[in-house]
């Protein structure tokens, strides 16, 4: 859905690829592989094209790096990609770095490039995840930055919540040589962001970080829960938006998803 983030009116969107990418990412974990084998079917359809595009009609964006870190990542922790498909992907992310080495968003040389700390720490977790993190240091170097800087607080350029740069960062903390390096900063980050917006997603990602580092925040889980409706969905919320526009991509499944981990962490 193409929506304002606190308006009530909606209009619908190109069917798009990448929610199902992130509610596949946010519950493989914690749910059996048949309850998402469809998830996972349908991501592997369209990785069966090569690079992945946000939106199915592979002719309104090109392929871009979030979307094909998130996708082969959750591919390849589930063993439905060959290991030669999955680096020929990150090597096309690396082909599109800026002259500071710090990977880009668009694989295109036809359309202004950009910088975004969330796609950046995707790529970065992609690059860990296939043993290459070497290859994106810089990347990582500048992540870190940003997080110390509070340049995140201003949202990035396709996330416009601060909690989304905290939440995909602490994806990272499964990799111990870059865990060690941002556990204690992304603990205190997190303090100063409990409380600030009481938006479903945002606390959903909150309380996950919250209990991945061994921190309590049961008030704002229990706002969550108070947040749930009575069809069991939590309501409709936007994760990312049309660049610097404010066009706002969101739905209910994937504040329900961020929510059913969160409750079940």
């Amino acid at each position: 859905m193409n929506i304002a983030r606190d308006a009530e009116s909606l209009q619908r969107a190109p069917n798009e690829v990448f929610s199902s990418i992130v509610i596949t990412d946010t519950l493989f974990k914690n749910r059996p592989d048949s309850e998402l084998a469809s998830n996972f079917q349908y991501i592997e359809k369209h990785a069966q094209q090569g690079q992945l595009t946000f939106f199915e009609d592979r002719n309104l964006l090109p392929p871009d790096t979030d979307t094909n870190s998130l996708g082969y990542s959750v591919l390849s922790e589930n063993r439905r990609v060959d290991s030669a498909v999955v680096n020929e992907i990150f090597d096309a992310i690396l082909a599109y770095m800026d002259s500071n080495g710090i990977v880009q968003v668009w694989f295109s040389k036809d359309r202004p490039n950009h910088l975004d700390c969330v796609v950046a720490t995707n790529a970065t977790y992609f690059a860990y995840l296939l043993n290459r993190g070497d290859e994106i240091k810089r990347t990582e170097d500048w992540l870190i930055a940003v997080l110390d800087s509070g340049q995140y607080l201003e949202g990035s350029r396709y996330y416009h919540s601060p909690d989304s740069f905290l939440y995909f960062l602490g994806r990272l903390m499964k990799f111990p040589r870059i865990a060690e390096k941002i556990q204690v900063k992304l603990g205190q980050h997190l303090q100063k962001r409990m409380g600030k917006t009481d938006y479903p997603l945002d606390l959903a990602m909150r309380v996950i970080l919250s209990d991945s580092l061994g921190i309590q925040n049961d008030s704002e889980k229990q706002k969550l829960m108070e947040l749930q409706g009575q069809d069991g969905s939590w309501p409709t919320d936007a994760l990312y938006r049309e660049g610097r526009k404010l066009i706002f991509y969101g739905n209910k499944s994937i504040p329900t998803a961020f929510s059913i981990k969160a409750l079940n962490h």
